[in-house]
């Protein structure tokens, strides 16, 4: 069920999402202290494996040193060079491309070529900055403040589903996709916290169906929303079928939590993802995804075909159900630089409203001023356009 029976407030304006000055106050307050989801431990497979990205304008390398996973800035110490420029590799010692200089796990430096020219030497000022890097199952977060609470703490009470959500041998990490819309981080965030547009944006998969209230459930809180929602389509019937005969314990459910800011986890009986959306600029977001398929606990050429039909399913129709969303995400967006509309919410948008909110006071700012009170639970419903 919904929590509010009654429509809601519209928190953020326009300039929310496309001013340069908030975004930077969203980069320092929301961003910056949290905990990001980068990657996935099944990338970095083996000893001296790594990975680089930028995190909110800094590089980032992260490395697989004998199954301890590290995350370091991407800038040699000495005349700040690129560690490495490329995506992915594998070394067996952390090197600079640039002068061959090496540093050891904690990011001192371990080798210097001619080291005699950089007499005395001050190998304790000399190390490489690095970030705190902890798991979650299969996944693996960054903090840029080393002060945040644990990633247990920040996932809770989340952080035991998820590992159950993202961890061998029942789960198998099986796709990365990485790509860059052209909106305001919220605007994909936003989207994917309520139903109200299924039918009308994805007509071809979901036609007139619109997800019921009745075998909805939504959690709000300050620091998360979650959706639980009760399936019973043809579809997540042969999900649940295929997930049974492969070892696991179908649930049936449609699961979706929202992390605040910018963590995305779902999980169902024959795909789960992880999602990540990051600003690069106050009109422009890079959204990081890992999906993972089923595996389960059965071996042998009938189970792993039968694994891989569940994944060939639920990879189609979750990509279908995605692109069709990213299509959209430029439109809301030029709609908002231009929009003189106050926005309403509706309360199948409930947990927007929450997400609205949350930003509005991690930043500080002032709640608009509502003239109708309708934003406190129980409220008297206004009468509604049909």
């Amino acid at each position: 069920m919904f929590q509010h029976q009654h429509s809601l407030r519209h928190l953020l304006r326009p300039e929310h999402y496309c001013s340069e000055s908030h975004f930077q106050l969203e980069m320092e307050k929301l961003f910056h202290p949290a905990w990001q989801f980068v990657a996935a431990k099944s990338e970095l497979p083996k000893h001296g494996d790594f990975l680089t990205l930028e995190l909110f304008g800094r590089p980032i390398l992260i490395r697989n040193s004998a199954r301890q996973y590290l995350a370091y800035e991407n800038i040699c110490s000495h005349r700040h060079c690129l560690l490495t420029n490329i995506d992915f590799g594998n070394q067996p010692h952390l090197r600079c491309q640039y002068h061959g200089w090496e540093y050891d796990d904690e990011g001192r430096t371990a080798k210097i070529p001619d080291a005699r020219c950089f007499r005395p030497w001050d190998r304790e000022n000399s190390r490489l900055n690095m970030f705190r890097l902890e798991s979650c199952g299969d996944l693996l977060f960054i903090s840029l403040n080393p002060d945040v609470v644990s990633l247990r703490d920040w996932l809770d009470p989340f952080y035991e589903e998820t590992v159950a959500a993202f961890s061998a041998p029942m789960w198998k990490m099986t796709y990365v996709w990485e790509y860059d819309c052209d909106s305001n981080w919220k605007v994909p965030a936003e989207n994917t916290l309520e139903s109200y547009h299924v039918p009308a944006l994805h007509q071809k998969f979901f036609g007139d169906f619109l997800p019921s209230e009745e075998a909805s459930e939504h959690l709000l809180n300050e620091r998360y929303t979650a959706l639980t929602y009760d399936g019973t389509s043809k579809l997540e019937q042969l999900q649940a079928r295929l997930n049974r005969w492969l070892g696991g314990k179908p649930t049936l459910k449609y699961l979706h939590r929202h992390i605040h800011p910018n963590t995305i986890l779902v999980s169902t009986d024959t795909i789960n993802y992880a999602l990540m959306y990051m600003p690069t600029s106050p009109t422009t977001v890079r959204i990081r995804v890992r999906m993972f398929a089923i595996r389960g606990t059965r071996r042998g050429p009938l189970a792993s075909y039968v694994s891989w039909l569940a994944w060939r399913i639920a990879k189609s129709k979750t990509l279908q159900v995605h692109t069709e969303d990213r299509d959209v995400y430029a439109a809301q967006q030029s709609g908002l630089e231009r929009s003189r509309h106050p926005g309403v919410i509706g309360s199948r948008e409930e947990r927007i409203y929450v997400f609205q909110k949350h930003i509005l006071e991690s930043l500080g700012l002032p709640l608009p001023p509502d003239p109708a009170d309708v934003s406190a639970p129980g409220s008297a419903a206004k009468d509604l356009p049909s």
